[in-house]
């Protein structure tokens, strides 16, 4: 097949799990002898404000391509300057491009900096079009559907979305951070140290100041963020087939608008495999329980940290809490290694954790720390908000999220005949995907088999 993925580009310029799962996923199909294409949205010009697609250097055997004078990307940092986000090119720039190609499929991992007419221009070409939901992007201007510490349910006709996007990077910083110059300078000391103060309290529970806005202007506002998500609603609607990673993930996105088609698919990473009986498990005076997720409060650590100091204050010293990353707050419980950890050190820390906790309150379109967990044997907590839920079976734990009682309640109840039952459940009914199953699965949405 010839398949073009579009997604926000190469690692070391862009990183995080999007870029990872694309980067695999485009690498794997080279293996397998199909012609691959990588388009990503590149540099904002000042004065040339036309747009043009330039042909740059392949990346492992991927043709690679930049848009020139793409439509910003505001990664999750919101917007404000909507029109920017919604403006109009030529469709000849992307006739000439897709003509060329002579692609089977369009695999497209993110509608930031994309223009509508791309898609239509596609559509117009009968080129089937499948988009994976890594995020809320389009739905949500944030990505996350997240703000202040709480899932956003309701936005009151996009009121909220103000407030919620009060901080936006002005088009002039987005300009800078897709320039040439940034990806050179992207890992220096300086601008690292700049990225890490921006984003220190970037997911924080307090509401961010609010300069005082006028009524009629406030309704003005929250509009024009109803005609953004209508713009990109028009955009998803483009699209063959959208592809969910999770039953959560479909069950948001159908809140907005009903696609096209879509299948829920759950995934994998090519690093997964069946390590169920790697680990030989034995109980301890101690339950050792493991969070990869950073200790934040937007993947549920606040929750966790208040049931533990609970059952700990309580006469409740039976259990330690191992964490990989800074932590705020450090309890006497914690055992924390702050510079995180390697993917090869895995087997060892699953090796000493009896259950794995992934407690998010967003809406966490999957979640690979619970699938990595499964796949060494090790029982799981998760909370409804995680869409890995829908692989842990009898194996794991669902909590409500936020819910600081439920998780208490739950931790209390992992004696190790409840643990053991937890595994043996693992290791008979549950189904490790394999990164080749995925691949042939992938495929058949292409082909538009499932």
């Amino acid at each position: 097949m010839r398949i073009l993925h579009y997604f926000l580009g190469f690692p070391p310029y862009r990183t995080g799990g999007l870029t990872k799962y694309a980067f695999d996923l485009m690498q794997a199909q080279y293996s397998q002898n199909h012609k691959v294409i990588a388009l990503w949205p590149g540099q904002m010009g000042i004065l040339f404000k036309k747009t043009a697609i330039k042909k740059r250097k392949n990346v492992n055997g991927i043709e690679n391509y930049e848009i020139i004078n793409p439509l910003p990307v505001p990664l999750d940092e919101g917007i404000i300057e909507f029109d920017e986000y919604m403006k109009s090119c030529g469709l000849e720039v992307y006739i000439e491009f897709l003509e060329k190609l002579n692609l089977n499929v369009i695999h497209i991992h993110t509608l930031m900096g994309l223009h509508k007419e791309f898609l239509e221009v596609a559509n117009a070409l009968k080129i089937r079009i499948i988009f994976t939901s890594h995020d809320y992007f389009g739905l949500c201007p944030k990505v996350t559907l997240y703000r202040y510490g709480v899932q956003c349910e309701d936005d009151h006709g996009c009121k909220d979305c103000i407030q919620c996007n009060n901080l936006a990077l002005s088009i002039k910083k987005i300009q800078l951070m897709q320039s040439p110059i940034y990806r050179i300078l992207k890992n220096s000391f300086f601008i690292k140290y700049l990225r890490i103060q921006h984003r220190k309290e970037f997911f924080t529970n307090e509401v961010i100041p609010l300069m005082e806005i006028h009524e009629t202007d406030a309704i003005d506002i929250a509009s024009n963020y109803r005609i953004l998500r209508s713009y990109y609603i028009k955009m998803l609607s483009c699209v063959d087939l959208i592809h969910f990673n999770s039953i959560l993930t479909e069950s948001v996105y159908q809140k907005y608008f009903i696609p096209k088609k879509s299948r829920v698919m759950t995934i994998t990473h090519k690093g997964i495999t069946d390590n169920r009986k790697v680990n030989e498990w034995k109980p301890g005076e101690i339950l050792k329980i493991t969070c990869l997720a950073p200790a934040k409060p937007f993947k549920g650590f606040l929750i966790l940290k208040q049931a533990l100091d609970d059952l700990w204050d309580s006469g409740q010293h039976n259990f330690e809490l191992k964490l990989f990353g800074p932590v705020p707050d450090i309890a006497s419980y914690m055992r924390v290694q702050e510079e995180g950890y390697q993917y090869d050190q895995l087997s060892s820390i699953m090796a000493e954790t009896d259950v794995l906790v992934a407690l998010s309150i967003w809406y966490e379109t999957f979640g690979f720390t619970v699938l990595e967990a499964i796949s060494y044997g090790v029982p799981v907590i998760v909370s409804d908000h995680v869409g890995a839920k829908d692989i842990i079976g009898d194996g794991g734990i669902v909590v409500k999220a936020g819910s600081k009682d439920e998780l208490k309640k739950e931790i209390l109840s992992l004696t190790p005949d409840k643990l053991k039952k937890l595994r043996l459940a693992i290791q008979k009914d549950s189904k490790i995907k394999t990164w080749q199953q995925f691949l042939n699965e992938n495929n058949s949405l292409y082909l538009g088999l499932l």
